[in-house]
């Protein structure tokens, strides 16, 4: 039902209760249902285990929270001087607009500054999801937009991880959508919380850049792992 790309997860006791979680939330009539809340915080549980450096969960993030900080930076280019001038000098190309069909990976994986692993081609997605919705529009805030492209990529990790367990357990196709939409729905929730005051347009790149994605991320995280 779509989730054959699906990464294999580790299988340990952590591990094991999140794809328990995912078969449950799908399948409640097999045993006690779980809520999307109890899907993500287990979820969140295991993959904190993949993180032997200390540095908490955030640090299994650490390419897409350098997405972030070139997200809202070419956003603030965006509020200041419109969509082409900032498409032109984030990416140093003269053709119009980042809103082709064709520009927007190619935006994406100018923010990205990356290439391979899991974490870069979901950082990737994610950020195609977001230009997507912005198509049309004009610039929006962009601590809005960050938060947003944060959840998607949380929201993008869990469905690979958790694929094959959301897949085997869903009885159709309308059942594992909605229980997809539902996980998604959580955690952007989740990320529309009240932020700090975003960095200046010219230091979103810098070290206040960062330290303000890494907090809207962990606060973020750890309302899902409440």
């Amino acid at each position: 039902m779509g989730t054959s790309s699906a990464r294999r997860a580790p299988t340990t006791w952590r591990w094991r209760r999140a794809k328990a979680a995912a078969g449950r939330y799908l399948a409640p009539e097999e045993g006690a249902g779980l809520e999307a809340r109890e899907v993500v915080a287990r979820y969140l549980a295991a993959l904190g285990e993949d993180g032997a450096s200390g540095q908490g969960l955030a640090a299994e993030f650490r390419l897409t929270r350098k997405a972030a900080q070139n997200l809202g930076a070419f956003l603030s280019e965006a509020a200041s001087r419109g969509w082409d001038a900032a498409w032109g000098a984030t990416t140093g190309s003269s053709e119009p607009g980042p809103f082709q069909e064709t520009a927007r990976p190619v935006l994406a994986s100018t923010l990205l500054e990356a290439d391979g692993g899991l974490e870069a081609a979901v950082a990737r997605s994610s950020l195609v999801m977001v230009l997507h919705g912005l198509e049309g529009a004009p610039p929006p805030s962009p601590a809005q937009a960050v938060a947003r492209f944060l959840a998607e990529a949380l929201y993008q990790r869990l469905t690979l991880d958790l694929g094959e367990s959301l897949e085997a357990t869903g009885r159709s196709y309308g059942q594992w959508r909605q229980g997809l939409a539902g996980l998604r729905s959580w955690i952007v929730q989740a990320g529309e919380m009240e932020l700090d005051e975003p960095p200046p347009p010219q230091q979103w790149r810098g070290l206040a850049g960062w330290q303000w994605v890494t907090l809207a991320l962990e606060k973020m995280l750890g309302r899902l792992q409440e």
